[in-house]
């Protein structure tokens, strides 16, 4: 597992090493920065974390700040070894929550620009999440939600917009866009 675009590309990531966290293939990580432009800009969330795989990618290629967030003390471990590796603790913070304790605690004044939902295939919590992210996304901000194929998320969630959805093997990933 490794960055595959930006100032950090090729560096390697370590995985977390559990069955309950399943990493992201490098193939379909670049096809969802594809599908996103390529560059990413501001602050980003990465939800249900894992090794940070997602949300250090956006670090590479171009955001400002990222929040990643896991439940787990040994995905923690591993965002903050994965974040010192290439140099951006200083870019990063690291919470220790599930994902709704730390919606109900950030800062109101938190706005997010591209937000990583990626949680447990089994943990079917896509509607809550969405619902909960929908004020803490900026215009023009985007959700990437990855799920099993079999979950097919709705065109319309509040001011978020499906605007991309695509298939690799048994995943499914599904970018929404909040509207202005």
């Amino acid at each position: 597992m490794r960055i595959v675009g930006g100032k950090h590309r090729g560096r390697n990531l370590i995985r977390v090493g559990k069955d309950t966290t399943r990493e992201t293939a490098d193939m379909v990580k670049e096809s969802v920065f594809n599908m996103l432009g390529g560059s990413i800009q501001g602050v980003v969330l990465d939800l249900f974390a894992g090794s940070g795989a997602y949300g250090l990618e956006a670090l590479s290629r171009g955001a400002s700040f990222l929040y990643a967030v896991d439940h787990d003390r040994v995905a923690v471990k591993t965002i903050i070894e994965n974040a010192k590796t290439i140099k951006e603790m200083d870019h990063v913070d690291v919470s220790l929550k599930d994902y709704a304790r730390f919606l109900a605690t950030i800062d109101e004044k938190i706005m997010f620009d591209v937000v990583f939902v990626d949680p447990p295939y089994d943990l079917d919590v896509y509607h809550d999440v969405l619902e909960k992210l929908d004020r803490r996304v900026q215009p023009d901000g985007y959700i990437v939600c990855e799920s099993k194929k079999q979950i097919v998320l709705p065109e319309q969630i509040l001011s978020l917009t499906k605007i991309k959805e695509k298939v690799y093997g048994i995943k499914r990933v599904t970018i929404y866009q909040k509207e202005e």
